[in-house]
Parts: C-alpha cells; structure tokens; sequence
C-alpha cells in the first residue's frame, strides 16, 4: 500500500488543477455567457419565435403603421391652416409684431392706456382751477395776519404765539411765498396727467403701435395663435420628427426589403444562439457539468485556511501557548514529560510561505502541569514551539489537513486534534521514535494507533483526518492508513500543531507547515 502512495507535488498539482477546473465550473455556471446562452436556447427554440418569424417574412410596407403615419402626415402638410401657419412664422408681418410686443415703446402705451382710463384720472380731468386760497401757504397767511392783530403779541404778553408770528411774518415776507402768492389760477393742462394724456395720444397714433394691434385682429395671426399650442400643430411636429428619426427609417428600411429578418434583434440572437452552441465553453461545460470527478470538492466547504503568507504567526488565529494555560496561568507550562519548554515567538520562523517550528537543545525555565501537583516551577533543556486554534476555530466533524515535513528522528513533532479535556485527542500525524504515528486517545487508558516507517518524516507529506460521526479516517496524500468506527469524538475539536523533544536531542530538529485548512461537509 505504501508504495501507492503519490508524490505529494503530483497531488498537489492534480488537486489544484482539479480545483481550479470546479472553480471555473462553478464560476461558469453562474456566468452570463451561460445564462445567455440557456436564455437563447429557449427562445429560439420556441414556437413563439418561429411564429414570430413567419410572420417578419411576411410583412408588407403599405399595411404597417408606419405607412399610415406617413400617409397621415402628407394630408397635413398640405392642409390650409398648417401652410398658412408657416407662412406666417416665417414672415415678416409676425416678426415684427412680436418685436413690438416687446419693446417699451407698446410697455409705455400700455401703462398710459392703463392711467388714461383709471377712474382717479377721469377725476382728474374734471379738476377746478386752483388758485393761491386754494393753498397751505394761504392758510399761514391767514394765521399771520390774525397773530398780527393779537393783543398778546402786541403786548408780548405770550411768547410762544410771539414766536410762531416771528416765523410766520419771516415765511410771508419769503421770495417763495411772494412768488406763490402771485400764482396763476392752476388748471388740468397744467398738470403731469395731461403731459402724459398727450404722450398716450400721440403712440396712439404711432404706425408700429397702429401695425401691431391691426395685425392682433387678423385672421392670419388669429390662425396662427390657435394652432401654436394645439393637439392638431403637435401631432404634425410628432409625426415629422418621427418620420425623420432613424427608428422609420429604419423601420421603412426594413419592411420594404425582402431579406428583412436578417436585419432583426432576433435574427442576431439566433445567430448569438449558433456561436454559442459551437463555442468551446459552452461544449466543454455539457461535457463535464454532470461529472463524477468533482463530488469530492463539491461535498465539502472550507472552513478554515492558514498559508503562512506573512513574516509572522498570526495571533489573531493561532495562541502560541496551551489554551488552559491562556485562560487560567496566564502563561506557559509544558507537560511532565516534556523536555522542552515553549516560547512565545522565539521558536517560529515563518519565510516564502512556510512555518518552521525549531526544537533545540536550550536552557529555559518554565512551569510543568501535574495532575496531583498542579503548577511547578522546572528547568527545561529544550526549547520549542506551539500553535492552536482553540480561541478561534474549532469544529465537529470534517476534514482536516495540513501539508507538513515532520523532520527529526529524536523530535516529537505532532499536528492533533483536541477539545478542553484531555481526551479525545487526535494525532492526525505525530513524529516520534523514527516513525510516523497516527493516533487516537478515546480516554486516558484508550487508544490506538499506527505507524509509518521513517522515510515520510524528511519530505513534505499531506496528512489528513476525514472525521464523520460514524468514523475517522486518518490519510496520507490521499491514501488511507487507519480507520476508525469506534469511540468517535462528538464535540468541537481545535487544531494544534507543536515540536517538542520526549528525549535529548543531538541537533536542533525543524517542523515546517506549508499550510493547514479545514473544511465541513455540505450534507
């Protein structure tokens, strides 16, 4: 069996054309271009698009609306009050009435007609003449002359009306009172109404005023007005500028000639349909759409995927530490057994992709877990590392896998399985007295296991655990070595990965990790 197994750059390179084969697959099968053509293949093939072909073939210019339409035109170009229309739009008599209408000159005769025939101007009119009694001046006059006979102001007795008969005696002795006291008697002539009386009968009498309001009661502008903003004028403008649009005659075009379904939207589509139907895509997708080869990627769904593409672990996926020692120490410790103590990061190295976890031989203190004992202090002679997804990921049943080279005959280096108790605890592949170890702790006293001779420790191997409530399966590059229907884990498990040393090493010892994914099964 072992012989079997492939090489794991063959697996990879087949798994990843197969990948991106289901991929185009799937990315196909929502494509457009497939949507087109399913959407052509039914309308070609239906007997609506045949009928409607049929009956494309058949037309006649003479029985379409569009023949109508430009017959209708024709009677109404040459109907009387359209010619008239445009005869008068394109004359000189409107131009000129319309340049009138807005000129000040017919504003002005409008606002003088508006004054002449106001009520208050009518009033006006009928005005008496006005003399200097009619007057305020005459008024302080009057009240001068009384003052002057005022035996107070004689005496000086009131100085108040003293005063007011000094300003009236200054005011009546003034160039501007003498001047309106010897006013003419003031009648309507005199006044502005009868200045503007005469402006207004003299644009009265003006050709342009006379031209325009002779040219309001034509006939001529009267037709003119009636058909400016009517149904009949924009139906005429409708069906001109739909007789010039590309769409008649495009439309005339095409009923007049015989190959006319050549020139249709349906005829491209059916051509559409033909380049489609012969197109590489399209045969190479009937050809593998219902093939087998893809049920293994279609049956699962990634749920988790680590390639290493930084410089560093990434913390926000993986605790460099044993979770219970995270949640409860605060800290680090290693099991009693351990030679090895893990650091934080001193022990990572992550290049071109690939984690690389070293276990060397170094002096660290650190703490070790009894059960009995609890937390104790101990001087370690290795040093080495540890990942885990127990605070980000963890998952019941699936596939798990990572692409991993163990390395080191003397090294415990292990990609496992485990929830927060001691078991069950999965080895998906463990590295440990010149073999590989696939490994299964049902409880502290049960277990079982297999291993693989030394040879897949110095290569990078694909090891992968297919785990369903019925079974686990434990693979390597695609190939089963030990199964299991027992005892099988029904709880969440987290993934670890770690090096470590159970015996003294003679040289450091290297577990690189190209990537690690998982995935859930679709049913």
């Amino acid at each position: 069996m072992l012989g079997l197994i492939p090489a794991t750059s063959k697996l990879e390179k087949e798994e990843k054309a197969l990948i991106a084969e289901y991929e185009r697959l799937v990315n196909y099968t929502d494509s457009q271009e497939l949507a087109r053509f399913y959407e052509l293949y039914e309308k070609v093939n239906s007997s609506a698009f045949k009928q409607k072909r049929k009956e494309i073939e058949s037309l006649k210019y003479k029985s379409s609306e569009e023949y109508a339409r430009e017959s209708e035109f024709s009677k109404l170009r040459k109907s009387k009050d359209i010619r008239q229309y445009f005869n008068t739009i394109s004359g000189s008599a409107l131009k000129k009435f319309e340049e009138t209408a807005g000129s000040k000159k017919l504003a002005d005769y409008f606002d003088l007609e508006k004054l002449v025939y106001s009520p208050e101007f009518k009033e006006k009119q009928k005005m008496k003449p006005v003399t200097f009694k009619d007057t305020p001046e005459y008024e302080k006059f009057r009240e001068y002359k009384k003052l002057k006979s005022d035996r107070d102001v004689k005496k000086k007795r009131d100085e108040s009306k003293v005063k007011l008969f000094e300003e009236l005696k200054a005011f009546v002795n003034s160039s501007e009172f003498l001047k309106k006291k010897s006013m003419k008697p003031l009648t309507f002539k005199d006044t502005p109404e009868y200045k503007k009386l005469l402006e207004f009968n003299q644009l009265a009498e003006n050709e342009e005023i006379k031209s325009y309001f002779k040219f309001e009661k034509s006939k001529e502008y009267a037709n003119c007005q009636n058909l400016k903003d009517s149904s009949r004028l924009k139906h005429y403008f409708e069906l001109e500028a739909y007789l010039k649009s590309g769409e008649f005659i495009t439309k005339k075009e095409f009923l007049t000639d015989k190959k006319r379904f050549e020139k249709t939207e349906m005829f491209k589509e059916f051509t559409e349909y033909n380049i489609l139907k012969k197109s590489d895509n399209i045969n190479w997708y009937f050809n593998i759409k219902d093939s087998d080869k893809f049920d293994f990627l279609k049956a699962r769904e990634k749920t988790f995927a680590e390639e290493f593409d930084g410089n560093n672990v990434d913390t926000g996926k993986w605790l460099t530490n044993y979770y219970w020692g995270e949640k409860l120490l605060k800290g680090r410790y290693s099991i009693e057994s351990d030679l090895h103590a893990y650091t934080e990061s001193e022990n990572f190295n992550v290049q071109h992709s690939v984690l690389r976890i070293s276990t060397k031989s170094q002096k660290v203190s650190g703490k070790i877990w009894h059960p009995e004992n609890g937390f104790t202090n101990k001087e370690f002679s290795h040093s080495s590392g540890m990942i885990n997804t127990a605070e980000s990921f963890r998952q019941k049943y699936g596939i798990f896998e990572a692409k991993i080279k163990l390395s080191g005959a003397g090294a415990r280096n292990a990609f496992w399985l485990k929830g927060d108790k001691i078991t069950p605890h999965v080895n998906v592949c463990r590295s440990g007295s010149n073999k590989v170890w696939f490994e299964q702790f049902s409880s502290p006293k049960e277990k079982r296991l297999k291993s693989l001779r030394s040879r897949y420790l110095s290569d990078f191997y694909i090891f992968r655990l297919e785990w369903t409530a019925q079974s686990m399966v434990w693979k390597i590059n695609g190939v089963e070595v030990m199964k299991q229907t027992s005892n099988i884990p029904d709880e969440p498990l987290y993934i670890s990965i770690a090096g470590g040393a159970d015996r003294p090493l003679n040289e450091p010892s290297l577990m690189e990790i190209d990537w690690v994914r998982a995935y859930k099964f679709r049913n």
